[in-house]
């Protein structure tokens, strides 16, 4: 059976961080495990941050939920994350678990596509209605991407609309948050950059600035490289 961790760090348990690992493990009938960071507790799982992604996935880990109580932890922890294959929830303190209704906003990258069999999971496990959020773009690949999307969740008859967005795709992941309560909310899914810029090194990359912002937790799922080829 595949197992939720939740991150212990410096003799802290994260109660939020269980509480979202505990009721997610519960209702997808997985494994729910602390994995220690601070190799101080005696605890069966203890590892270092650098060994995070090779440790999850000869786990064969389904999830990984992470709290932050101060934003200056933020880039430090997507740092550590960017190797990871499975996707990564961060939770603050007072972060409510909801999942009765996901936003998943949607760009004209390929690697959107891949926030479908998640939401699928979500919506067949935990009965999530996804609210899919569509950029304003003129093109069509995310129009694309959301036909796709919307076919995976309708073979499996899970709930889901959508709401056409102000913004175009490389802002609709912000928006999407940002409005997120009004339409009941609990997660938004965000893809998380492909590669970090000048400007992301000096201001911060799009995830850190959403997730320092937001008042709802943020799945986050790393971009696969054989999805996409890098211009020269």
């Amino acid at each position: 059976m595949r197992t939720i961790y939740y991150i212990i760090e410096k003799d802290c348990t994260y109660k939020n961080a269980q509480l979202w690992a505990t009721n997610l493990a519960k209702q997808m009938n997985y494994n729910c495990k602390p994995l220690n960071i601070s190799n101080t507790i005696n605890c069966q799982d203890t590892i270092e941050w650098g060994s995070l992604s090779t440790y999850v996935q000869q786990e064969d880990a389904a999830m990984i939920v992470i709290e932050i109580s101060k934003n200056k932890q933020i880039q430090s922890i997507l740092n550590y994350c960017r190797e990871l294959r499975v996707p990564y929830i961060i939770v603050k303190p007072n972060h409510e678990y909801n999942v009765s209704k996901i936003a998943l906003p949607v760009s004209f990258l390929i690697e959107e596509k891949e926030k479908g069999p998640f939401a699928s999971a979500f919506g067949r496990f935990c009965n999530s209605e996804i609210c899919i959020f569509a950029p304003k773009d003129y093109g069509t690949k995310a129009q694309q991407n959301i036909a796709a999307i919307q076919k995976l969740l309708g073979s499996f008859d899970i709930k889901h609309y959508m709401i056409q967005g102000k913004k175009g795709s490389s802002g609709i992941e912000k928006e999407a948050t940002q409005i997120a309560k009004q339409y009941n909310c609990g997660i938004v899914f965000i893809t998380a950059s492909r590669e970090y810029g000048l400007d992301d090194i000096i201001f911060g990359c799009k995830e850190k600035k959403i997730i320092a912002k937001t008042d709802i937790p943020v799945l986050l799922l790393n971009p696969r490289g054989d999805l996409y080829t890098l211009c020269d």
